[in-house]
């Protein structure tokens, strides 16, 4: 919806000046302009249902789940064990408008910071500031209860990028993961010492994670989360 707004705008700065100065005027270019307005609602109308459905949604079958749709809003987002309600998710943003920032194409995943409550413990992922604006880099500090325990960071390395994978290396607690998919699999999973221990899928909007024991192994549900909001699917 931003976006269409915000092309809007820039549309009839645009063809004001170019009015003002040079004394042209299209009818068929202010149609198109307006066009953007109508648009802009039809998203909204979207982008609202997809956050209701997101919120109603109350678990589906065994094993954990939850419902992403909606990518960028502050709502949050439950995680089920069958029908019970062990997690819940949230997206976060330091200013306002980065909320705005955020909704147009291809910058979804800036200022990406998330709040976990899971298994009776407090997570936050936070984005470091300032990285992206001299490298392709990216890192989160980990914090638990407000103490930093760990940190995680995109790995870019010439293997992966040959490989079409994309590959997050998580430390937590002195412990070191890396939380890795193929650009073309729905499929994510963690590794420690090259043995696979957690997975998750993505059905349409509907994820599941395969986590073995949840009360030790809830950050790396929450890795994998951070995975599925960084890299653009």
């Amino acid at each position: 919806m931003v976006y269409f707004i915000g092309m809007f705008a820039v549309g009839v700065v645009a063809l004001t000046a170019r009015g003002l100065y040079f004394d042209i005027f299209r009818w068929t270019e202010w149609g198109s302009v307006f066009a953007f307005l109508p648009a802009a609602l039809l998203l909204f109308s979207i982008e609202r249902r997809q956050q209701k459905q997101d919120t109603a949604f109350a678990g589906n079958g065994a094993g954990y789940t939850s419902r992403l749709s909606d990518r960028q809003s502050t709502g949050i987002k439950q995680i089920y064990r069958a029908e019970t309600v062990v997690g819940s998710y949230r997206r976060t943003f330091k200013q306002v408008w980065h909320r705005w920032f955020v909704a147009f194409p291809k910058v979804e995943n800036f200022f990406l910071n998330l709040d976990f409550n899971l298994s009776h413990r407090e997570l936050r992922f936070e984005e470091k500031a300032g990285q992206r604006l001299w490298s392709n880099q990216t890192e989160w500090t980990i914090e638990e209860s407000g103490e930093t325990v760990g940190d995680i960071r995109t790995e870019n390395t010439v293997r992966h990028a040959v490989e079409f994978t994309e590959v997050l290396r998580m430390t937590y607690r002195g412990e070191t993961y890396q939380i890795r998919s193929p650009r073309l699999s729905r499929r994510i999973e963690v590794r420690r010492d090259k043995k696979t221990i957690v997975t998750s899928h993505r059905k349409r909007h509907l994820l599941t994670f395969d986590v073995p024991d949840f009360e030790t192994q809830a950050v790396l549900l929450a890795g994998m989360i951070l995975f599925r909001l960084h890299f653009r699917e």
